[in-house]
């Protein structure tokens, strides 16, 4: 990652290919993807059901391997740490909404937002005022206080 414009990448994949074996099938859900995000970009993927979104995502947040080419994030291959650290990574450096929002029901929005924080072991008044912050940044922080 030496040219200016990889630098700059907080994810990148690179060829990145995922096939699944049914039976006797071979089934290529992804191929060939390249994809460079940079810090303070944001991103939808978005397509019809069943045409990989999950599968790339889990591929992105280094959940799953993929069957060919490499998911870096901040500057650090995933398939070169093991789970713990990429757990890590991935606490410090990315976020998913997905579509089904995955909320933890039995939380306030305030905590389901502030839980990466809270994990981290930042104070959680910190953690809950900084999840504040984001709630308000998309209109939300209105609502926080009924």
């Amino acid at each position: 990652m030496n040219d200016s414009s990889t630098e700059r990448a907080v994810l990148e994949a690179r060829g990145l290919t995922r096939t699944f074996r049914e039976g006797d099938l071979n089934v290529e859900v992804l191929r060939g993807i390249d994809l460079t995000i940079s810090a303070g970009e944001r991103m939808a993927i978005v397509g019809a059901s069943g045409a990989g979104k999950s599968s790339l995502l889990s591929l992105l947040a280094g959940l799953d391997q993929p069957s060919d080419g490499e998911v870096w994030l901040a500057g650090q291959r995933f398939s070169a740490l093991g789970e713990r650290q990429r757990g890590l990574l991935r606490n410090r450096h990315l976020g998913f909404v997905y579509q089904a929002h995955h909320l933890l029901p039995e939380f306030s929005a305030l905590i389901n937002v502030a839980m990466p924080l809270i994990i981290r072991r930042v104070e959680r008044r910190q953690a809950e005022d900084e999840a504040r912050i984001l709630l308000e940044r998309v209109g939300l922080g209105h609502r926080l206080d009924h």
